[in-house]
């Protein structure tokens, strides 16, 4: 029987990202055994890192490691080499192999709105990867293209890397004034230039598919708005092709984003992840930090059983225990402010997994398994009594991959580098506070 394939998105913010509806409608549609999670990482490093410990069939990248995983990836595609950004790789045959989809979002999504870039003056704002894969995508179509970022120097060497024309920010009002198509690529929110020099007859994308002002006022004033969803839309489609090898099924995908409701924020924090990972300790520091109650599911079955886990282990068998573990999960009010540590092999349950899933913001906590069931007092973990060797300990820990992807809302890494529990705590909370909505 094949394996589960693994796919994942990684960016910083990245609990927003639509990447794994719009996949998972694309696997269900191509009949594909695959799962798909979010990377919340701190640098590019990280990705590399899960993408080889998770053994992760392909990664989509997003803002702001697009340039920055170039030096970890084992080959470039000529587009993303021209581009100089990357936001899809591929694992082939034990290779990371980086491409560049966004041209054919870009591109896609004009030509659903029946608008054709040829010939037409195009003008993009912003000079980083998204801005360059616009540009190189307008290019191929034989758009004329001008580059505007706030920094000048970036523009230019943006334009001369692509070979087109670039402008001063002192230019945008002008060069807003002639420009057919208006590309917006900049991570800041709003707009930089007046409103009132869009007009009918402007054809106006931005990348930011959630909230975007500039589209606002394009509409408001007879302008053709192109949704930035259609960009998501179609580099996903295009990526999806290059990850799995079957066509991106757009109408599948393109359900999936108009079906999608924005998730209110939930009270409930849980932490899943593997024996000896730091779920405990950070959960008792993120509760602290966001003023929760502290719940580790591990000792409420203590305390139910009045037993440790290790006696239950040895006096009814593991399967009483794992019976006791998810009536004491089911149980929980995740209604309200806590912060939940899983047992390690808590979300092997469906119907855990499904619970945690909908009802809580979870987060699947990554520490090398050896190193963290090296780490473990003797005695603590039942499963560690009969002294499995590191190979075993792997050969566990990847058969739960799948469960944890399954959970989790996004993956964290704690106790790599530097890597400290204050500041895992802190990347959850920056997740939290400024993506999910209140």
């Amino acid at each position: 029987m094949p394996e589960t394939a693994l796919y994942a998105v990684a960016g910083r913010p990245i609990l927003h990202s639509l990447s794994p509806e719009l996949f998972a409608a694309g696997f269900r549609a191509a009949g594909i055994d695959a799962l798909y999670t979010r990377l919340a990482v701190e640098n590019a490093g990280e990705i590399k890192l899960l993408a080889d410990a998770l053994d992760l069939a392909g990664v989509n990248v997003t803002s702001p490691f697009k340039e920055s995983i170039l030096p970890f990836l084992d080959a470039i595609s000529p587009e993303a080499r021209k581009i100089g950004a990357v936001n899809t790789i591929v694992r082939k045959s034990g290779r990371l192999i980086g491409h560049n989809t966004d041209p054919d979002g870009v591109i896609g999504a004009l030509a659903a709105r029946g608008i054709n870039p040829a010939g037409r003056k195009a003008l993009v704002l912003g000079a980083g990867g998204a801005g360059r894969a616009a540009a190189y995508g307008l290019l191929r179509e034989n758009s004329r293209v001008t580059i505007i970022n706030r920094t000048p120097d970036r523009a230019e060497g943006a334009a001369r890397m692509l070979g087109c024309a670039w402008l001063g920010p002192e230019m945008l009002d002008d060069a807003v004034r002639d420009a057919e198509i208006i590309v917006s690529c900049r991570s800041a929110a709003g707009h930089p230039f007046d409103p009132g020099l869009l007009r009918p007859g402007h054809v106006v994308l931005d990348a930011r598919y959630q909230g975007s002002r500039l589209a606002e006022e394009a509409a408001s004033r007879g302008a053709l708005v192109v949704p930035g969803t259609d960009w998501l839309l179609f580099q996903a489609a295009a990526g999806f092709a290059l990850l799995t090898g079957h066509r991106g099924p757009i109408e599948e995908m393109r359900k999936a984003l108009t079906d999608h409701r924005p998730r209110r924020r939930r009270k409930a924090i849980a932490l899943a992840g593997f024996m000896g990972s730091g779920k405990t300790s950070l959960g008792m520091r993120l509760a602290g930090k966001e003023n929760k109650r502290f719940i580790d599911t591990d000792a409420l079955v203590e305390s139910t059983a009045g037993m440790s886990v290790a006696d239950i282990f040895a006096r009814r068998g593991e399967a009483k225990f794992r019976a006791m573990e998810k009536e004491a999960v089911l149980g929980l009010d995740f209604a309200a402010d806590t912060v939940i540590s899983l047992g390690g092999g808590a979300v092997l349950d469906p119907e855990v997994r499904a619970a945690v899933k909908a009802r809580a913001v979870t987060f699947w906590i990554y520490a090398d398994p050896v190193k963290s069931a090296a780490g473990l007092s003797p005695g603590s973990r039942p499963l560690l009594d009969q002294n499995p060797s590191p190979a075993d300990i792997a050969a566990l820990f990847k058969t739960r991959i799948p469960a944890y992807a399954a959970a989790a809302d996004a993956v964290v890494v704690n106790g790599v580098g530097t890597t400290d529990l204050e500041t895992v705590a802190q990347r959850i909370e920056y997740e939290i506070r400024h993506i999910l909505p209140s």
